[in-house]
């Protein structure tokens, strides 16, 4: 399908993969989207004229924290990749593709799981930044799609997040029956605001520097409208007797405050500013404190807007609690420009989507400039077409002496860690593909990293002869059945820990490699359990070995706080135990070689809700060698204190592990081994798996390893999240 971006060289129309349908989803065939001339023009222009460099990225104060966190956290070597990753410019020098639109219409083509509002064939106005893009298809959760009532145009129903936005301005704004409003700022979302307040019997008084503006608002009957300042303040003045009028609203950009200052200086005492634009918050005391005016942001759409809970998962607030939500807004909104009462129809421009260039450019006409622009998406391109989940970016000839290898799944941390492990080791491998459910995204990073294809399609990967290995880098609940299909598929796999999240899942994997394997040999499978990897480790490892007797550990997990609705803290993370805590379990079965004896693990209780019983605990695990592991796990700790801390007691000798920074070993040869935190085994990692698939060489880890750590982790979370 064909998408716009905003990029470096400017905007472009790109072919790229079909987006995957999601559960509580619906798949859009767009015919209408819609450009606004504020919002929307802001990033475009933002990211057009800047390429940033190592300085420009690292040039405020709030981005030196960021980085300086990051840096004491990871090391040097992945604080250089994070932030050269940032910049617009990829490593293979191809231009990093911003997606942009958030507001467009279309008839349903695809129903995910559990949807039950809409079905084929439904006319639908869809919103929401990175989903209703300006796209062929799109794929748009059920609480940011509604349907377009009978009488409500097309291409007017693809302004409805514009809608929502002036909407929700007003409703922050509580005007009454007969209250003097100004409204500063007169493009389309001043224009829609200027007449929901007409329908809400207000006195509304315009402003705009730019004429145009102000003739097109008083064409819609609003006669006092201005382009002067100073006749906007006499005015004021003069209808309400010098009081000021009761709210002002801000419907305008400006990066600095003076738009403000004349907002406060035109309202009355107690009265009331809403701030709808990008306006600059360098707030002067008075006449904010002399006037005691209410000050109040409108964020976007409406509340809902940006709670993954209300607009990924699906979940509604209570009517007679919430009466407007964001998805409420743009409902209303609908109604009113299908009952007439609202006109945007002579506010933009029309423009094919091969000419969607020119649309932006439009927007930037300092003379005639209108307020924004349609994309009409032609009707003559067959759906099929469309739903190609496949762009082949540079197709090679197979090479037999390189893995070729597809990574499904690439964010940040593929992205930072093991695609730059994969070009270190070229000789051997090649990227085959990247996988991801959007096809912009896939497609900007296969771009980026040299990859043959872009796909939205696992089954494309699966099915592909040519694709020797998959990683799995996707959220921890999908591993396991990700992995279950690629082994049976016959392809090689490095999943990102966990293994799986289910015993359900291990069982399914353990029953594949005790069947006979086809073709001779069964498929390498790598839990990325990587700090078994780390050469710190190999050291600790080869103390353990040379003991020949049962050892001691103590590992110390100081993570820090996640708030409770981040991911890894969800149902898609699994919790920390299982996500996390698994790689520990793995490092314990690692340096003793042995099958678990018993397994002991106790929470710590009544905390407050915010901390989770499965990220504050203690496991105790003995072997039936006769070691004995302990892991403390707490986001309780401070993050001045180190992450990692370990400690092995192995034969009258102790060794000490700080972050992976440093190994001190204390006893008949004592000695400190420095390290790098950066050396946590990703690389080493990557590069067994590697040979061992090239090579047909044993395993990396074998799979009883992989398989009781994953164990462990589930035991530990039943005595955890089961003790009173």
């Amino acid at each position: 399908m064909k998408q716009v971006f905003s990029t470096s060289k400017g905007i472009e129309v790109i072919e790229v993969p079909a987006p995957a349908l999601l559960s509580g989803h619906v798949l859009v065939e767009v015919e209408y989207s819609f450009i606004s001339s504020g919002t929307e023009m802001a990033t475009v222009e933002a990211l057009e004229s800047s390429t940033p460099s190592h300085s420009e990225v690292v040039a405020s104060s709030a981005s030196m924290a960021k980085i300086t966190r990051y840096l004491r956290e990871n090391g040097v070597k992945k604080t250089v990749s994070r932030v050269f990753n940032r910049l617009t410019i990829a490593p293979t020098g191809s231009p990093r593709l911003a997606a942009i639109g958030y507001s467009c219409s279309g008839r349903v083509v695809g129903v995910g799981e559990g949807v039950t509002l809409f079905n084929m064939g439904d006319r639908v106005a869809c919103a929401g930044a990175s989903k209703a893009t300006h796209s062929e298809l799109v794929v748009v959760p059920e609480n940011l799609t509604l349907m377009v009532p009978d009488g409500c145009d097309m291409k007017d129903a693809s302004s409805v997040a514009v809608g929502s936005i002036a909407m929700q301005g007003v409703r922050r704004a509580n005007v009454q029956l007969g209250e003097f409003v100004a409204v500063i700022g007169l493009g389309l979302v001043g224009s829609i605001i200027v007449q929901m307040l007409k329908l809400a019997g207000t006195r509304v008084i315009g402003f705009d520097l730019d004429p145009a503006r102000v003739d097109h608002i008083k064409g819609l009957g609003i006669q006092d409208a201005y382009a002067d300042p100073e006749e906007l303040q006499r005015l004021v003045n003069r209808i309400t007797r010098h009081m000021g009028v009761d709210c002002c609203m801000i419907a305008a950009g400006s990066r600095n405050s003076d738009i403000v200052q004349t907002a406060m200086e035109v309202t009355r005492p107690q009265g009331r500013v809403v701030a709808v634009g990008i306006v600059g918050m360098d707030l002067q005391r008075n006449p904010l404190y002399r006037k005691e005016i209410d000050f109040l942001i409108s964020r976007s759409y409406g509340p809902g807007r940006y709670d993954d809970t209300y607009e990924e998962k699906g979940m509604d607030y209570p009517y007679g609690y919430v009466r407007w939500t964001e998805k409420r807004n743009m409902e209303e909104y609908l109604r009113l420009l299908a009952e007439q009462r609202l006109d945007i129809s002579t506010a933009a421009d029309e423009y094919p989507l091969g000419s969607a260039t020119l649309a932006f450019e439009s927007l930037k006409d300092p003379v005639n400039r209108p307020v924004a622009a349609f994309i009409r998406y032609s009707d003559e391109k067959n759906l099929d077409d469309k739903r190609v989940s496949r762009v082949d970016i540079e197709p090679r000839p197979r090479s037999s002496d390189r893995v070729r290898i597809a990574v499904a799944g690439a964010g940040a941390f593929v992205k930072g860690v093991h695609l730059p492990s994969i070009a270190r080791l070229a000789e051997d491998v090649a990227l085959g593909a990247i996988l991801n459910r959007s096809g912009a995204k896939s497609m900007e990073l296969a771009r980026q990293f040299g990859a043959g294809y872009a796909t939205t399609s696992y089954d494309e990967l699966l099915k592909d002869p040519d694709i020797d290995a998959v990683l799995i880098g996707t959220r921890h609940n999908t591993h396991g059945s990700m992995t279950i299909q690629a082994i049976r598929a016959g392809k090689h796999v490095l999943v990102e820990k966990p293994l799986a999240l289910t015993e359900e899942e291990l069982a399914e994997i353990e029953a594949f490699y005790t069947d006979e394997p086809r073709d001779g040999r069964h498929p390498v499978l790598l839990t990325g359990f990587n700090r078994r990897f780390a050469p710190l480790i190999s050291e600790m490892k080869s103390l353990a070995d040379r003991a020949g007797q049962p050892i001691i550990m103590n590992y110390q997990m100081n993570v820090g706080y996640v708030a409770p609705d981040h991911w890894q803290r969800t149902e898609e993370g699994g919790g920390r135990n299982l996500g996390e805590a698994c790689h520990i379990y793995d490092l314990f079965t690692y340096l003793t070689d042995s099958r678990v004896a018993n397994i002991s693990a106790h929470p710590v209780k009544r905390l407050d809700d915010t901390y989770g019983r499965n990220e504050n605990f203690a496991a105790t695990i003995s072997f039936a060698d006769g070691s004995v592991a302990t892991l403390i796990y707490t986001s309780l700790g401070s993050t001045l204190y180190p992450k990692e801390t370990f400690h092995m007691y192995a034969n009258e000798t102790v060794a000490v592990l700080s972050d992976y920074e440093q190994l001190e070993i204390y006893g008949a040869s004592s000695r400190v081994i420095p390290g790098d935190r950066t050396q946590k085994g990703h690389f080493e990692e990557m590069k067994a798996f590697v040979d061992s698939v090239k090579n047909g060489s044993d395993w990396p880890s074998p799979l009883w390893h992989q398989l009781q750590a994953s164990r462990i982790a589930l035991e530990v979370e039943r005595q955890i999240m089961g003790h009173d």
